[in-house]
């Protein structure tokens, strides 16, 4: 592509298109950064006691295996949408992580794989593994690679205009 070329966006050269392909791209960017910073803050606020006395159960409990389980009377003090954030957090998760994945790969396709590997941090960290330091730092990595790959996304496509 040289400097003076609009990205393609899947190679259409509509103007129309484009332009449609990348709000498209920014909606499906932003409304997964947003899933999955409620899903990280949700595991976060639990188990630090920000939300309720029983939202550390709850969160354990969502890491060890969530889904399957009864909830247990620890869990009754929570809120019922943390509930229902941390009994479809995985889902929540992988879902957001797509839409951030498919907006940068729309934008540059190389871009996409410290988004790909930011996710797959995120859900590692927050359901397959137990250990609450691990998920906090974890998030941090995820997060952060997931925003940047984000950014970065926007960034270059200015630079090569």
């Amino acid at each position: 592509m040289t400097n003076n070329e609009e990205p393609s966006y899947g190679g259409s050269t509509d103007l129309a298109a484009v332009r449609g392909k990348a709000r498209l791209a920014r909606l499906g960017g932003l409304s997964g950064l947003v899933g999955t910073l409620v899903c990280s803050l949700s595991m976060v606020a639990a188990p630090l006691g920000l939300i309720a006395a029983g939202g550390t159960a709850a969160a354990q409990r969502g890491m060890a295996g969530m889904g399957s389980e009864h909830h247990g009377a620890g869990a009754a003090a929570s809120p019922e949408w943390l509930d229902v954030l941390l009994r479809w957090g995985p889902e929540i998760l992988v879902v957001s992580v797509l839409l951030i994945v498919a907006s940068v790969a729309l934008r540059r396709r190389w871009a996409a794989l410290p988004a790909i590997g930011g996710g797959l941090i995120l859900y590692i960290g927050m359901y397959v593994q137990p250990n609450l330091a691990v998920m906090y730092g974890a998030i941090v990595v995820g997060t952060a690679l997931l925003i940047l790959a984000y950014a970065a996304s926007f960034c270059l496509q200015e630079r090569s205009r």
